[in-house]
C-alpha cells in the first residue's frame, strides 16, 4: 500500500530539516518512522554511515557486512548516497547484491 500527502515549500524545508537532524538519508524514510513511532531506520542508517567512515579506503562490501538482514530501502539509500559516503558502486556479488569500495 501506498501512501501519499502534499506539503508546500515552507513545510517541505521544515521536514527536511526534521529529517536531517534525527540522522536520517531522506524525508520519506523520516515521515513513515514518525507516523508509526519508530527509530529503527535512523538507527539502523547511522550504523551504516559510522562503519563506513571507520573503514579503511579500498576495503571492498556488501551492505550486510555493516548490518544483519538490512531491509532493501537502506540498501537503495547507500546506493543513491554513495559520493557523500566516498563509497563507489562494484559489481554485483554472487548472491545477486552490490558490493561497494571505500574510497
Amino acid at each position: 500500500m501506498r501512501v501519499q500527502f502534499s506539503v508546500n515549500d515552507e513545510e517541505l524545508k521544515r521536514l527536511e530539516s526534521y529529517a536531517k537532524e534525527a540522522g536520517y538519508p531522506d524525508i520519506s524514510s523520516y515521515c513513515k518512522d514518525e507516523v508509526l513511532r519508530l527509530r529503527t531506520y535512523a538507527e539502523l542508517w547511522n550504523k551504516v554511515t559510522t562503519k563506513i567512515s571507520e573503514m579503511e579506503k579500498g576495503k571492498t562490501f556488501a551492505l550486510r557486512d555493516l548490518i544483519d538482514t538490512p531491509p532493501s530501502n537502506l540498501g537503495v539509500k547507500l546506493y543513491n548516497h554513495q559520493v557523500e559516503l566516498g563509497i563507489v558502486v562494484n559489481d554485483k556479488d554472487r548472491t545477486g547484491a552490490n558490493t561497494f569500495t571505500k574510497l
